[in-house]
C-alpha cells in the first residue's frame, strides 16, 4: 500500500514525512508492542533499499581514464552522503595511467590487502582483494597482474575476453564470499558487460535472483561498444567466457562473428540508463543496439554533475578569483610579465582523441590568431598517445603552432596537464568541440569556475550548453551545429565579440556559474531511480531529520484502538449521540438475519471490520434520502485531522 500510493511515489516530501513519523514511533515505543509500532516497523523495513554495488573498469584518482571514472566516484560518494550503503568494485591494475606500480600502497586512504578469491573459468584465476573505505564508500580492488596489466590494455581478442570474464565473475564471487547480496548492481560500459549474464545463467545458482541489474551506458557509440573480432579458430571464445553464444554475438549480423559485451550487458540487465536525456534519445534512434535498448521500458537518463562545494574549494586553492587565475596562466604558459585582461583566453582540457574533436581547435587556431591581430591566447591541455594516428597528427600540429606563435598558442603533447582547476577558473571560454559527448563533465567544471563554454551541439552538451542571447541575456555559452572548422570559428568569434563588452561578458559568466549541476541533485535523481527499480518509495533523509525536529510528542499509552467507522467519522468509541445514523449509507448488501445485539444503533460496525469469511458481495450506493454527496475527502490522525485529501477512483490501478 505504501508503494502503490501515487502521491507518496511522486512527492518525496510526503513519503519522507511518513517515514519520519514511523521512525519516531519506533524510537518512543521501545519494547512496547502495539499496532502503531508494528505498522511503523513494517513500513521502514519494507522500504529499505539495501546495498548498492558499482562495478567499474576505472575509478577516481586511482584509475580514471575518462568521464566514467569521475562519474562513478562522485555518484558513489553522493549516495553515501544520502545515507546509503555503497560498494565499488574495480580492477587494481599493475600500472595506472601514469605508469606507476603499487599505487594503492602509496594512497592516503589506507587501502589494504585482505584475502584471495578464486574465479573458475577454463582455468582457475586467483585475485587479490584490496579493501578500504573512502568518504563512507567501501572500495574494493581486485588484483591479478597478468589479467589486469593497465586500464583498457591493447591485447588479443582471447586475452580481452578472459579479462572481462575474470572481472565479471570476480565481482560476483567477492559478493558471495562476503555474503553481500546487492539490492542494485550497477555495471558501467562494456568492460563490465558480462556480470549480469553470470548472475542470471546459473553460474551462481539463485544467489542473485533478488538483485536488480542496471547497466549505465556512458558511451555506446559503435567504436565504444567494446566489439571484439575473434579469429575463425577462436569462434566466439565460448571456451573462455562459458556463456551462451547469443549473449555476446548477434546471430543476425553477417559473419564473421563479432563479440559484443555491450550487447550482453543490455540483453541480460533488468534496465539500462545513460548520462543525459538527449543521448538516451540518440541511442534509441541511432544505435546499432537500438532494438535491444527499446525492449527495456522506461530507461533512465540524467545529466552528470559535480560536487560544487568541494570543487569550489579546489578552485580557491588554485586561485581566489578569475583575474588572479588568468594572470597566473598568462605568466606560466604564454610568457607574460604583466597581466593583460584585454587578451581573451580560450582553453581546452581533456584527452587528445578523435571523440574530443581537438583537430577543430588546431585547424582554427591560426585563423583566430591572425583575425585577432595576435591578441589572443589559446591553450590545449592534454597528453598525446603517439601510437594513435589521430593523436600523433594533433601532436605535430601543436608543436608547429607553439613554435610559430609562442605568445598566442600553448600545448605540450608530452606532458600530463595538471592545472585543470586553474584553467577552469582563469580561462575566458572553455572549448568543447566534441564530435559526440554522451554526458560530459568538463562543461560543469568550467561552469563552477564561472566560465562559459563554446561547444558542439551533441549528446549531453545539448542539454547543458545554451547560446547566449544579448537581448534577453540568457544562455551560458556558444554552440555550433555543423562539425566543421568554419562553424567552430564563427562560434568563437561570437564569443570573442561578447568578451569585448564587459557588462555582457560578466553577465555571461554569472549565467555559466548559475547553470552548474550540483552532484547532490544528480545523486538524488539516481537514488530515486534505484528505489523505483526495487518497487520502493524514495525518501529524503534531510526531510526526515527536519520533520523529526518539529514532530509533536506521542506515547504508546495514548494509543486507543479505533474502528474503521470511528476513524472515518471521528466519533469516539461508544458515543453516537446527536448523530443521525439513519442518514448514513453503509452500502447495499443482501438481506440477512439481524441479531438483537445489532439492533442497538450505538454498536454499528463498519463492513470493513467484518471477518473475511462473513463478508458478502457488497456494493456501495448512495442513500435514497437527504442531500447527495458531491465529493469524498480523506482525513486522519496522521496530521491531527488538519488536511483533507480529495479522493478519486483510479480505474487503472484499482
Amino acid at each position: 500500500m505504501f508503494y502503490n500510493n501515487h502521491l507518496l511515489k511522486k512527492i518525496p516530501e510526503l513519503s519522507s514525512r511518513l517515514v519520519a513519523l514511523c521512525k519516531r514511533i519506533v524510537e518512543i515505543s521501545e519494547d512496547t508492542v502495539c499496532p502503531p509500532l508494528k505498522a511503523a516497523l513494517s513500513i521502514i523495513s519494507s522500504n529499505k533499499l539495501g546495498p548498492i554495488v558499482f562495478c567499474t573498469p576505472e575509478l577516481g584518482r586511482w584509475s580514471t581514464v575518462g568521464g566514467l571514472g569521475v562519474m562513478v566516484d562522485e555518484l558513489a560518494y553522493g549516495l553515501s552522503l544520502l545515507g546509503e550503503e555503497v560498494w565499488v568494485i574495480s580492477p587494481y591494475y599493475e600500472r595506472n595511467r601514469k605508469g606507476e606500480t603499487g599505487y594503492l600502497a602509496k594512497d592516503p586512504a589506507g587501502i589494504e590487502y585482505k584475502e584471495n578469491i578464486t574465479v573458475t573459468l577454463n582455468n582457475k584465476y586467483v585475485l587479490g582483494v584490496h579493501e578500504g573505505e573512502v568518504h563512507g564508500v567501501k572500495i574494493i580492488f581486485l588484483h591479478n597482474s597478468e589479467i589486469f596489466p593497465t586500464p583498457y590494455a591493447d591485447s588479443t581478442c582471447s586475452e580481452v575476453v578472459k579479462q572481462l570474464a575474470v572481472f565479471g565473475k570476480g565481482c560476483l564471487e567477492f559478493c558471495c564470499v562476503r555474503e553481500l547480496i546487492p539490492s542494485v548492481c550497477i555495471t558501467n560500459d562494456w568492460f563490465t558487460g558480462l556480470i549480469p549474464a553470470y548472475a542470471k545463467t546459473g553460474h551462481f545458482g539463485p544467489t542473485f535472483k533478488g538483485t536488480t541489474f542496471l547497466h549505465i551506458a556512458h558511451n555506446l557509440e559503435p567504436t565504444y561498444e567494446g566489439r571484439l573480432f575473434p579469429t575463425p579458430s577462436e569462434g566466439a571464445c565460448e571456451h573462455i567466457h562459458q556463456l551462451p553464444r547469443d549473449c555476446l554475438v548477434n546471430p543476425h549480423w553477417a559473419p564473421p562473428a563479432i563479440i559484443n559485451p555491450s550487447r550482453c550487458a543490455i540483453l541480460m540487465s533488468d534496465q539500462w540508463a545513460t548520462v543525459s536525456p538527449s543521448y538516451k534519445e540518440d541511442l534509441l534512434r541511432q544505435s546499432p543496439l537500438a532494438d535491444l535498448l527499446k525492449q527495456k521500458p522506461q530507461p533512465f537518463a540524467f545529466p552528470n554533475g559535480i560536487p560544487v562545494e568541494a570543487r569550489i574549494k579546489k578552485l580557491d586553492d588554485a586561485a581566489p578569483n578569475h583575474a588572479t587565475a588568468k594572470k597566473l596562466i598568462q605568466k606560466k604558459y604564454f610568457g607574460y610579465s604583466d597581466f593583460d585582461d584585454t587578451v581573451p583566453l580560450l582553453s581546452f582540457v581533456g584527452r587528445i582523441t578523435t571523440q574530443k574533436g581537438v583537430h577543430l581547435i588546431l585547424d582554427a587556431a591560426e585563423t583566430l590568431i591572425i583575425k585577432s591581430n595576435f591578441k589572443i591566447n589559446i591553450l590545449v591541455g592534454g597528453a598525446v598517445n603517439m601510437k594513435e594516428p589521430y593523436s600523433a597528427q594533433c601532436a605535430h600540429k601543436m608543436w608547429h603552432l607553439k613554435a610559430k606563435y609562442p605568445s598566442c598558442f600553448w600545448a605540450d603533447p608530452n606532458q600530463f596537464f595538471t592545472d585543470g582547476s586553474l584553467v577552469n577558473r582563469g580561462t575566458d571560454f572553455g572549448l568543447m568541440p566534441s564530435i559526440f559527448e554522451p554526458g560530459g563533465i568538463v562543461q560543469h567544471e568550467f561552469f563552477v569556475g564561472g566560465t562559459p563554454v563554446v561547444a558542439f551541439k551533441t549528446g549531453g552538451l545539448k542539454d547543458s550548453v545554451f547560446e547566449y542571447n544579448w537581448d534577453s541575456e540568457t544562455g551560458n555559452g556558444y554552440t555550433f551545429e555543423s562539425h566543421k572548422v568554419e562553424d567552430f570559428i564563427y562560434a568563437c568569434e561570437r564569443a570573442l565579440g561578447t568578451f569585448k563588452n564587459k557588462a555582457k561578458y560578466l553577465k555571461l559568466r554569472q549565467n555559466a556559474f548559475d547553470s552548474k549541476m550540483d552532484g547532490d541533485r544528480v545523486s538524488r535523481a539516481w537514488l530515486s531511480e534505484f528505489y523505483r527499480l526495487r518497487n520502493k518509495v524514495f525518501v529524503d533523509n534531510d526531510i526526515i531529520k527536519a520533520s523529526l525536529l518539529h514532530m509533536s510528542t506521542w506515547s504508546p499509552e495514548s494509543y486507543k484502538p479505533m474502528t474503521s467507522f470511528e476513524e472515518l467519522f471521528g466519533i469516539e468509541k461508544g458515543s453516537l449521540t446527536n448523530f443521525a445514523l439513519e442518514d448514513i449509507d453503509f452500502g447495499a448488501e443482501e438481506e440477512r438475519e439481524v441479531f438483537e445485539e445489532e439492533k442497538d444503533g450505538s454498536k454499528v460496525r463498519s463492513h470493513f471490520e467484518t471477518h473475511v469469511d462473513d463478508k458478502l458481495p457488497h456494493v456501495f450506493t448512495m442513500h435514497n434520502s437527504g442531500p447527495r454527496y458531491r465529493s469524498v475527502e480523506l482525513c486522519g490522525t496522521f496530521d491531527n485531522w488538519k488536511t483533507r485529501h480529495n479522493m478519486s477512483f483510479d480505474n487503472y490501478t484499482n
